[in-house]
């Protein structure tokens, strides 16, 4: 296998031009977003694949240059020579390399000759005097034409002219596709009614997250179609910031796609399956295997201050960038160290436990109230025995994200410790202590809403583990 990255349009060129040559194989490409897949026979191309969204293309040659073309606009990425892939679905063709690149190479530049007129390639064009051409998008005039440098020329022609012009400028497919719109964006908090907003978010059937604090204390809640579902981080002060604002904290409302937005939860609430510093692991195999497998995952870099978040989905690849907010990104690659954390396994519901440890952190605190010190040492000894919960500034608190099985664990506590309390001070007596613990938070739990449904859903026998 050969591999490398790709930090420019001559990177690319070099690796189109020389790798192909007398070798055989699959030459997967990667260049910010777009993924190009060739099948290369001794300098020839038998086949490919891409992730470009074209809807149809009648002249694969003229999709495969254009597409090239794409790539070489400020190249950034990765590549590998393997014999075998995942990819399917290649489009055949049998066309010299070198010819291909260099035709490529010349649309590039002659597409930055019209890049005054159209500023970007995804632009849908319009035209009274040419019919063919009113309506269609850029790319996929070139990319149907039996020669796209020709074709250009023309299009070049009729923008000099005055008779084609850009309708409409397409939203990338990048950031805009997992959808960040910041509705509030670092508002005071202490203008804001956290539960007033909680419902009014309810109402609309509000799809993204809220985030409250300042620095990096930051307390986020995701919501889908209006409902809360998940809560980062899984600590007691979750429900304290709900109680109101807390010195110099902001407020931000940010909407996401609804089909988006719990797989983007991921990188606050998930369990990464692969979580490593950059130099034990090649970042850009990994990249072309996601992309290769049509693997759906969220892969978080984080390099400094800045982090940056790629979604996989189906062969496509969208992303993120943020170091104060979320924002569009085009990069892949990065100067090392980095740290990579990859999410595989899609599970951002995390309510539940999330209100069985507050629970339990309530409990708690009645215990040491009354002293009942025999049912203080069973929860202390228990903790000490389950690997995830440990003690953090005298609150009960979680080491990582939880598995089904880890969650009907906690609850289980919660209800055997309760079971035992209740013992010592009598049912009346301890609802009435519980309550006094959960009375400040009466307002918080009656919008969030998810008390009793999730007390029913763990403690029913039939619930998995």
């Amino acid at each position: 296998m050969i591999s490398g990255s790709i930090a420019s349009s001559q990177d690319l060129i070099e690796v189109l031009s020389t790798i192909p040559i007398n070798k055989r194989g699959y030459l997967s490409i990667l260049s910010k977003t777009t993924f190009l897949a060739l099948k290369v026979e001794n300098g020839r191309i038998k086949g490919f694949y891409t992730n470009y969204d074209i809807s149809s293309s009648k002249n694969p040659l003229s999709l495969l240059i254009f597409v090239i073309s794409e790539m070489l606009y400020e190249a950034e990425g990765y590549f590998s020579l393997e014999d075998n892939t995942a990819v399917e679905n290649f489009i055949e063709i049998d066309v010299d390399v070198e010819s291909v690149v260099i035709q490529a190479t010349i649309l590039r530049k002659e597409i930055e000759e019209v890049i005054p007129y159209i500023i970007t390639t995804n632009v849908r064009l319009s035209s009274e005097t040419n019919p063919e051409y009113d309506g269609k998008l850029f790319g996929e005039i070139l990319a149907n034409s039996d020669d796209p440098i020709e074709e250009l020329r023309k299009l070049k022609d009729l923008f000099e002219r005055g008779a084609l012009w850009v309708k409409e400028i397409k939203r990338a497919g990048n950031v805009e596709e997992i959808g960040f719109d910041y509705i509030l964006d670092a508002v005071d908090a202490s203008r804001i009614n956290v539960t007033k907003l909680i419902e009014g978010l309810k109402r609309v059937n509000f799809s993204g997250y809220v985030e409250i604090g300042e620095g990096d204390n930051l307390i986020y809640l995701f919501f889908k179609e209006g409902k809360v579902f998940a809560v980062s981080p899984i600590e007691p002060k979750v429900f304290d910031a709900l109680l109101g604002p807390i010195g110099s904290a902001s407020v931000s409302i940010v909407r996401l796609k609804e089909e988006f937005v719990e797989t983007f939860a991921q990188i606050y609430v998930g369990r990464p399956s692969i979580a490593s510093e950059d130099k034990y692991l090649s970042l850009g195999k990994l990249f072309i295997t996601l992309i290769s497998h049509k693997e759906e995952a969220v892969l978080k870099v984080v390099h400094g201050k800045e982090h940056y978040v790629f979604i996989f989905k189906e062969g496509r690849i969208l992303s993120a960038k943020r170091t104060n907010k979320w924002v569009e990104n085009f990069k892949v690659t990065f100067p090392i160290p980095n740290f990579v954390f990859l999410y595989r396994n899609i599970y951002s519901n995390n309510v539940g436990y999330a209100f069985y440890l507050f629970l339990l952190n309530k409990l708690k605190n009645i215990l040491v109230r009354w002293n009942l010190t025999e049912e203080l040492n069973a929860l202390y000894k228990a903790i000490a025995h389950i690997p995830f919960l440990y003690i953090k500034e005298n609150d009960i608190s979680v080491t990582r994200a939880l598995t089904k099985k880890e969650e009907k664990q906690l609850v289980d506590l919660f209800v055997e410790i309760s079971d035992r309390a209740v013992e010592r001070l009598g049912k009346e007596e301890f609802e009435r202590e519980m309550e006094l613990e959960l009375s400040p938070y009466r307002e918080v739990l009656r919008v969030l809403d998810f008390s009793e449904e999730l007390s029913r859903e763990y403690l029913r026998e039939d619930n998995p583990s």
